[in-house]
């Protein structure tokens, strides 16, 4: 059975392999908070100096259990990603190796973390981000999203193995997997789909069955709908809405600062309120409804 306190599972699955249907499960089953790749985006800014840390490898044993004091597990990358060095901050983590078929797994992956990434690093959306503030946000999940991990044969993160192509992806996954069950004494390790539902989660861990279904969390469409938001947002703000102030300082013939600056207040105040409204959305995105 695991401690009642504490960190206790690492979550050693890549994106997209059922990891926030893992998450909402091991909210319940652990009673306490799971650290996924949204909790970077969305919920802990005050994190990102650590991970920027993490990427350069200047991160210590006691960084870890710091940044991860507040929480009982972990899933999804960045945690899958810094596996081995979790392994070391807590000896007596059990660990959990989400898996599912590596053709799905790109196709999945594909379209849309990949997708979304990437429609993030464009234009208008990189000077909307940046207008709103949120484009180092942006940046590091991209970046945690592609460093490249030691098992690579190819020199490639997981995003540029996607990009190259379907036979490098799975090699990718495959590489992954084949490393953690290298790497994981058996005893502390479950290889496990997330369609196996509770009984084998549940015995791993040494906790009761719940009586409930067990958590389906499918966030493509949420994430598809974040995205055409984000564009339609980043198009209105950086081109639209900009075209019409200037046509609307033409047309009254401004000619004083006050009535600029009355504009351009005007301009970040809608530049906020969208911001506001697409972060919310994004808060929301993919937890158990």
């Amino acid at each position: 059975m695991v401690e009642e306190k504490g960190f206790v599972l690492i979550g050693a699955g890549l994106p997209r392999t059922g990891t926030l249907s893992t998450r909402a499960a091991l909210q319940k089953l652990l009673k306490g908070n799971i650290y996924h790749m949204s909790s970077v985006a969305n919920e802990r800014p005050d994190h990102h100096p650590f991970w920027r840390k993490a990427i350069r490898r200047q991160v210590s044993n006691d960084d870890w259990r710091t940044t991860l004091s507040e929480y009982r597990a972990g899933v999804d990358y960045p945690i899958s990603f810094y596996y081995k060095e979790l392994m070391e901050a807590y000896p007596n983590a059990k660990i959990l190796l989400n898996v599912r078929d590596p053709v799905k797994w790109y196709q999945s992956v594909k379209n849309s973390i990949l997708r979304l990434t990437d429609t993030l690093a464009s234009w208008p959306v990189t000077w909307f981000s940046s207008l709103s503030g949120t484009r180092d946000t942006f940046s590091l999940v991209g970046e945690l999203s592609d460093t490249t991990p030691s098992f690579s044969k190819t020199g490639l993160g997981m995003f540029s193995s996607v990009r190259t192509g379907e036979s490098t992806a799975v090699q990718y996954f495959h590489d992954h997997v084949n490393e953690v069950k290298s790497v994981v004494p058996a005893d502390r390790l479950l290889v496990w789909e997330v369609k196996e539902g509770w009984e084998p989660l549940c015995k791993f861990l040494g906790v009761p069955v719940p009586d409930e279904p067990f958590p389906r969390v499918n966030d493509t469409n949420e994430m598809e709908n974040v995205r055409k938001a984000m564009v339609a947002a980043s198009w209105l703000m950086v081109v639209v809405v900009p075209a019409g102030l200037a046509g609307v300082a033409s047309y009254f013939s401004f000619n004083s600062p006050v009535q600029y600056l009355g504009m351009l207040a005007g301009y970040m105040l809608g530049i906020g309120l969208v911001r506001n409204m697409l972060f919310s959305a994004m808060l929301n995105h993919g937890r158990d409804k």
